[in-house]
């Protein structure tokens, strides 16, 4: 008893002890704190040094924040450096005040990105590779330019495992390990953090519509993110970071021309003025797109005439794309103004019919002709401060965007077009006398948002350390108008029925919070993360998903191993909840005072297992990546023509290998993916009871991703004034599956011709009629193959002084191949294109 009772004293005479040093230090930290504040720097920075060695935790890294500014008030460089370092040393995450002179946060941030390369998108804080959660792959200013990719699409497929070019026809699209729609709404695009995909369709387009030349890194996580990023982030997040006015400090200028009356120009201007940092950018392209032939077994296969002998590739459109934006920061103020548009003119009509088209023959809507097109803007005003270790950041948000399809869907006439898409008996038959069909919607929506995030970092004495995350934001999204209208004769459409536009225009709020640990103790890294989504739809129905992410990394200093496990969701785009209900009210099937005849499209879910191994410097410059990963999505929507179902799953395993080899004169860069899908249902068809016994729409296979897909990025100083860069791509043999648009209006038209003779007692002519519907329907699920391709892009610059010359050549050997997407027949791509460009730097 009494020894345990002096143990007890001893215990406690030391805690008093622990409890007045700690008092002691805080009154020594406090009195420093107060002599530089009124200038008496030396004083301050003495005493701090004296007492160094006492001071513990998050009060030591306060130390080292002030010993650091002190030298810096006395322009000791050298030492400013030394302390800044020391304090990252005891803590990477930390972020400097925005009280803070600019030249410590620039002295803080150019030591933090010599220790290691960082990124802020996985964790929503600062961290290397190596802690990141989840597979990440890193883009710097300089690969792109390697690369030689054109637009944002083509850097990514350079770069990212497990993505793919996809081609939609009439729409600008990428997959992530197998996953993708008629429009790229499965990955979240966001510039400096703001989402740049639309409220209303969820897709951003990665196209001439972003300039490369303001980019500073890009940063993607492979996988499911809406843990932290919610909705969108159903295969993985694409961060654009751009520069910062003092890294371009000055005006970069370019501007090139190339084949098929291609003209692009580019402009960065960026300067820091004591406190303020000031960056704005523009960028216009345009051409006149590929002009081909059409194949004579392209031809041959049509079930129509094709009048039109020739297609464009690549075709821009009659307006050019461009992005002009603003990024102003003044101390802990950040303003961003972005404005951009996008446009593509489809090489065929719309859907699985492929065929060509006299584009200039059909009738403009407000200026624009048949294409896809996308006017927006998107702004953001921040605010970050530091208040002892919690980093706390507040935004408003605003985004408009207008939003035009216009599809051609045949020259000629089709008969049973309008009976295939349940339209009245009166279009059907204009359809069966006219062609010129088309299909125009155009809407225009906008979205208010307020965000607050947060961040706390701590360490314990022994050992632990860590970063606890946490966020909400509040979005109001609003569909100001919408048209919807069906065109033939290529100048006339339809009268536009007025429930149409009563039903399509909307109102939605949406909230979300989240929560998320990062704690490290020695070699061991714990990332958990929880986000809560809740949405109240225009029909009143209500959303709520739970997305949570969990990670364990092993952290060696030449290697790391990483486990995780995610969850992802993507609520169903406003877009294709209403397309749903208008093509009802198109059908005659609403009244416009309801909305139980609406189809309910629910959210879409993926969940993924990924487990990886990645070294540095095993090889002096040499790192490499090796990650395996299992994905399950469920509710998958497809586009069935004209509306949309939860109608698909896919279950897909693959693995990954990335590898980076740097030297002073020599960079390259390659990677691998191989990709199995052994579950899947990728077909939206709904034939009733009388038919699906004679179709299978399982094909639990890849449908247009590859199995195997490489890319070697290889750039080459040859001498001090000139760099060469070459791209090489290779793609293994792809099969595409889509529903074919002509067996379906045929089955269409057998099954209405069996209900006829059937109700007229015409056994043997009924029973004529299913023999051929069950013959058409058989032959439903189009499936051709592509096969494997190797495609080789060349380029390279010359300095000569301030002036630099370009030239880059996309499919130096001109080989020709196809790509597909959803509900599209094979597609034709870009041949030999190049590009020659003048670029300076004043």
């Amino acid at each position: 008893m009494r020894k345990s009772i002096f143990i007890l004293l001893l215990a406690l005479c030391a805690s008093v002890a622990h409890a007045q040093n700690d008092t002691k230090m805080h009154d020594v930290y406090a009195q420093a704190e107060n002599d530089y504040k009124i200038g008496r720097i030396e004083q301050a920075r003495d005493i701090l040094l004296q007492n160094l060695n006492g001071f513990q935790g998050n009060l030591r890294q306060e130390a080292l924040r002030l010993i650091a500014l002190s030298y810096l008030a006395q322009y000791d460089m050298k030492k400013t450096e030394q302390y800044t370092t020391m304090l990252l040393e005891q803590n990477p995450y930390y972020s400097p005040s925005s009280d803070d002179p600019a030249t410590f946060v620039d002295i803080m941030n150019n030591i933090k990105a010599g220790m290691t390369a960082t990124i802020t998108t996985a964790s929503s804080q600062a961290e290397s590779l190596a802690e990141v959660p989840v597979p990440t792959t890193l883009i710097t200013a300089e690969m792109i330019r390697n690369c030689g990719g054109r637009n944002l699409r083509e850097v990514l497929a350079a770069y990212v495992p497990g993505m793919n070019l996809i081609d939609c026809n009439d729409d600008i699209n990428i997959a992530m390990r197998g996953i993708y729609s008629n429009t790229q709404e499965k990955i979240l695009i966001m510039l400096n953090g703001h989402r740049m995909n639309s409220y209303m369709t969820n897709a951003a387009a990665p196209d001439f519509s972003i300039s490369l030349e303001k980019i500073k890194q890009i940063e993607v996580l492979r996988g499911p993110a809406s843990s932290l990023y919610g909705g969108v982030a159903l295969t993985g997040v694409v961060n654009i970071i751009t520069k910062q006015g003092a890294d371009v400090d000055g005006l970069q200028a370019r501007v090139a021309a190339g084949n098929y009356e291609q003209i692009k120009a580019d402009g960065v201007f960026g300067k820091r003025y004591f406190d303020v940092d000031i960056l704005v950018w523009g960028s216009i392209y345009r051409n006149s797109g590929e002009k081909r032939g059409v194949p004579e077994e392209r031809r041959a296969e049509s079930p129509l005439p094709m009048p039109v002998n020739d297609i464009y590739i690549g075709r821009i459109g009659r307006n050019p794309s461009y992005d002009f934006g603003l990024q102003l920061g003044w101390k802990g103020f950040q303003l961003l103004y972005d404005t951009h548009f996008s446009q593509v003119v489809a090489p065929y009509t719309a859907s699985t019919l492929g065929m060509s088209y006299d584009h200039d023959r059909y009738c403009t809507h407000n200026g624009i002709d048949p294409s896809f097109s996308t006017y927006s803007r998107h702004a953001e005003l921040s605010y970050s401060h530091y208040v002892n270790n919690l980093n706390l950041k507040y935004a408003i948000t605003y985004d408009k965007s207008d939003m035009t399809q216009y599809q051609v869907i045949s020259d000629a006439a089709m008969p049973n077009l309008g009976l295939a898409l349940g339209l009245p008996a009166t279009v059907d038959s204009i359809f069966k006398k006219f062609g010129g069909i088309s299909r125009y919607i155009n809407a225009q929506e906008q979205d208010y948002g307020v965000q607050v995030k947060g961040g706390y970092g701590y360490t314990f004495n022994n050992g632990h350390k860590g970063v606890l995350s946490f966020g909400a934001e509040f979005n109001h999204f609003q569909l100001i108008d919408i048209r919807y209208q069906i065109g033939y004769d290529f100048e006339q459409t339809f009268n536009e029925n007025p429930v149409m536009r009563k039903v399509g225009k909307g109102k939605e709020n949406s909230a979300d919070v989240y929560l998320q640990l990062k704690h490290q103790w020695q070699s061991i890294i714990f990332n958990a993360g929880l986000r809560y989504d809740y949405k109240r739809r225009d029909d009143d129905t209500e959303v709520n998903e739970i997305s949570p992410r969990v990670a364990l990394i092993l952290l060696r200093p030449k290697w790391n191993v990483k486990l995780s496990y995610s969850k992802s969701f993507v609520d169903a785009p406003y877009f294709y909840r209403k397309a749903n209900v208008m093509v009802k009210a198109l059908q005659g099937t609403l009244d416009g005072t309801t909305n139980d005849l609406e189809e309910k499209v629910m959210p879409e879910r993926v969940h993924s297992f990924q487990l990886s191994f990645a070294s540095n410097d095993w090889v002096k410059g040499l790192n490499f990546e090796l990650n395996g990963f299992y994905n399950r999505a469920e509710d998958l929507i497809m586009t069935h023509i004209m509306d949309y179902k939860n109608a698909s799953e896919n279950q897909t395993a693959g693995v990954e290998f990335s590898a980076s080899y740097h030297l002073p004169r020599l960079t390259a860069d390659f990677n691998l993916t191989w990709t199995h899908t052994f579950k899947s249902n990728l077909m939206g068809v709904e034939l009733g009871e009388l038919l699906s016994q004679y179709i299978n729409t399982d094909i639990n296979t890849n449908n247009n991703t590859p199995a195997i897909m490489s890319n070697l990025v290889i750039g080459w100083q040859a001498t001090k004034y000139l760099k060469l860069h070459t791209h090489i791509l290779f793609e293994g043999k792809q099969t595409s599956y889509n529903t074919d648009l002509v067996q379906l209006v045929r089955t269409a038209a057998d099954i209405a011709a069996y209900q006829k003779y059937a109700a007229a007692g015409m056994e043997k002519e009924a029973m004529a009629a299913l023999e051929d519907a069950i013959s058409h329907v058989r032959q439903l699920i189009m499936h051709k193959d592509m096969p494997a391709r190797a495609i080789v892009n060349l380029g390279g610059e010359y300095q000569l002084g301030p002036v630099t010359l370009g030239l880059d050549i996309h499919n130096l050997l001109n080989t020709r191949y196809d790509r597909s997407g959803m509900n599209s027949n094979l597609i034709p791509q870009q041949g030999r294109w190049f590009l020659a460009s003048v670029g300076i730097k004043l």
